[in-house]
């Protein structure tokens, strides 16, 4: 039986432990608080609270994972294949296994959702984490195509995302 029985003061961790993301904006990095552990169990579900500053663009891409969103603050756009959607607080994106599909925010305020996904999507974003001591966005870029290919995901070139209405830019490097 849990000691605290109100769920929403049961954190795994604090907005002071979310991890920066890797994003090709050097500017702009999506923040992630995992809110579950990530078991051994790549099958296994993990809930991760997002937020997405003003501007953020995450690229096309896609995996074998099923991804379900709930946005609990701000308005977001979310791409799935060639379709736009435009979503808001209580809205879900469901994202079903191998789908392509990208996010952009384009208001003036940060964005909060809720993702449920795989442990092995979970894992691969706190690989592709950053710290405030990292220096070299190239390094990132390397670190994190490295990354898509070990964990067998698809990512867009620059002009895939370009024809979605995205500007991407991969530090040089292609898919």
């Amino acid at each position: 039986m849990f000691d605290n029985p109100n769920l929403n003061d049961r954190r795994a961790t604090s907005a002071t432990d979310a991890k920066k993301v890797f994003s090709p904006q050097n500017d702009l990095h999506p923040t992630n608080e995992y809110l579950t552990d990530t078991s051994k169990d790549g099958g296994d579900y993990c809930l991760i609270r997002c937020t997405m500053p003003a501007g953020l663009v995450v690229p096309m891409h896609s995996h074998a994972d099923r991804e379900t969103f709930y946005v609990l603050s701000g308005k977001l756009d979310a791409l799935r294949e060639d379709r736009w959607e435009k979503l808001g607080p209580g809205d879900v994106f469901d994202v079903r296994d191998g789908t392509r599909h990208a996010w952009r925010n384009s208001s003036q305020e940060a964005a909060s959702i809720i993702c449920v996904t795989t442990t092995k999507v979970a894992r691969f974003l706190q690989d592709i984490s950053i710290s405030a001591a990292d220096t070299s966005s190239e390094a990132h870029a390397e670190r994190f195509l490295r990354l898509v290919h070990a964990y067998g995901y698809w990512l867009a070139s620059p002009e895939e995302n370009a024809a979605v209405g995205l500007d991407v830019s991969w530090s040089g490097h292609r898919d």
